[in-house]
């Protein structure tokens, strides 16, 4: 008898973990189900078609940028535009757009971007105010287009914060709630925004932000966060920090996307699991080919720091663009890959940062089992090149990576290792700082005595 709680307690632990794991498993089904949607040929008067749309819209503005200026002002006007659809049965251009909403993202974004570019610079950015919600998370639409569309996005979701999610109350009539926290600091702010989904996440929602100027950077890094990347959660300023630290000091050399444009695990338990990284990892593959085509030649690097490391490692096992790769203290090279030869391009140039005492030490490197873990230890990773991690800068002014003086810390100068070390690699001055941004930037990094094997014939 006294042993039955035992014998419960095992049962619904097990249940819980079969729950868990099943939902894994659908969670990658969704993902490779599939099939890119074709994109349409407009074959009629691009101008005269976006025209009539103007026309019928609810403002009235003689260009695009004062039509979005004035949407912006207007939280009411934004929330009408943001909920706007396109009528299929209007014309073949709304046509077009309501199959491309339909896709739900599930096109090539090499053919979209042919789609808009045919369509016309202007006539783009009139429809990222016409039809936000299209074009917010189109893949393969033209960045600025979206930035524009997902100001209108957190003018409409900010606003819809405000309002009581029930039915009328004598003590609600005339009462507003506070626009949610985490949209009311970006308001305004100028951060830039290709993706903008506040309810994703069951609620904490998700992010992709350019910091810097893609346009006239000369390398270009994405940035992939460790877990709990949402935009309620701390880690929304922190990876903005952190690759803000980096572009100002680049000096308009670099601009940096920071992408969390999926679903993502949070707490130790969530995160052990595959299925997140590989779901994200697919989004973040077909990204990086949106990105190459619209920077050019621009040197890409890939880097992903905790669990942002498993992504960017699963991300390789499909085609991606990308020229080199950092893992930043990173969980795994990716889900049951053990070798170069897993991914699509074993020779790619790979680089490993991790302090002696990490906690992530400790999940690196596991051995495979179904939708667990996240592959071989990066640090071991045959062709990887292992950096140091070196000392924190001891520079009396120096700031953390949250704007916390080292200095009233206690910490200037001290050796990057032990538990705290996951965050230190990040912060600004720093020997590992200084070794990431010399990655970024095409320099020559320090680089640690001891490193894994040579890939041979690479």
């Amino acid at each position: 008898m006294r042993f039955r709680w035992w014998r419960a307690s095992a049962l619904a632990l097990t249940a819980c973990l079969a729950l868990v794991y099943l939902a894994g498993v659908t969670r990658l089904g969704e993902a490779e189900a599939g099939q890119a949607t074709a994109v349409p040929v407009l074959a009629g008067d691009a101008t005269q078609a976006v025209s009539a749309l103007r026309a019928d819209a609810p403002i009235a503005a003689a260009d695009p940028a004062t039509a979005l200026d004035a949407a912006i002002a207007d939280p009411e006007l934004a929330t009408q535009l943001v909920a706007a659809t396109p009528d299929a049965a209007s014309g073949e251009l709304p046509a077009a757009l309501a199959t491309l909403q339909a896709a739900e993202g599930d096109l090539d974004p090499l053919a979209v971007s042919e789609f808009f570019t045919d369509l016309g610079e202007e006539n783009t950015q009139w429809l990222s105010v016409l039809y936000p919600s299209v074009i917010a998370e189109l893949p393969g639409a033209p960045f600025d287009a979206r930035a524009d569309a997902n100001e209108l996005i957190l003018e409409a979701t900010a606003m819809a914060s405000t309002a009581y999610d029930s039915p009328e109350r004598p003590w609600t009539t005339d009462a507003e709630r506070p626009v949610r926290e985490d949209l009311a600091k970006i308001q305004g702010s100028g951060r830039e925004f290709l993706y903008l989904d506040p309810y994703n996440n069951a609620g904490n929602g998700s992010w992709i932000e350019v910091v810097g100027d893609l346009d006239t950077a000369s390398a270009v890094t994405v940035l992939v966060p460790g877990g709990s990347a949402e935009l309620s959660n701390e880690n929304f300023d922190l990876y903005y920090n952190r690759a803000k630290s980096f572009v100002d000091a680049a000096d308009g050399e670099l601009a940096i996307v920071v992408w969390a444009g999926a679903s993502w695990p949070a707490g130790w338990i969530e995160e052990s699991w595959a299925s997140w990284s590989q779901v994200a990892a697919q989004s973040l593959a077909s990204f990086t080919v949106d990105l190459r085509n619209q920077i050019g030649d621009v040197p890409l690097t890939l880097a992903g720091h905790s669990y942002g490391g498993a992504v960017i490692g699963y991300a390789e096992t499909y085609e991606l663009e990308a020229d080199q790769i950092i893992h930043i203290a990173s969980a795994g090279m990716g889900n049951d890959v053990y070798s170069p030869e897993d991914y699509t391009e074993p020779c790619r140039t790979r680089y490993s940062i991790t302090a002696t005492g990490d906690p992530i030490s400790y999940v690196q490197g596991m051995p495979y089992v179904p939708l667990l873990g996240h592959g071989a230890d990066p640090d071991d990773f045959p062709g990887n090149i292992n950096l140091t991690t070196g000392y924190l800068t001891d520079d009396p002014e120096a700031l953390d990576d949250e704007g916390v003086s080292l200095a009233a810390q206690g910490i200037l100068g001290k050796e990057i290792e032990g538990v705290h070390s996951h965050s230190e690699v990040f912060f600004p001055g720093g020997d590992s700082w200084n070794n990431i941004l010399d990655v970024m930037l095409w320099q020559e990094p320090t680089v640690a005595d001891e490193q894994p094997a040579a890939i041979e014939g690479c």
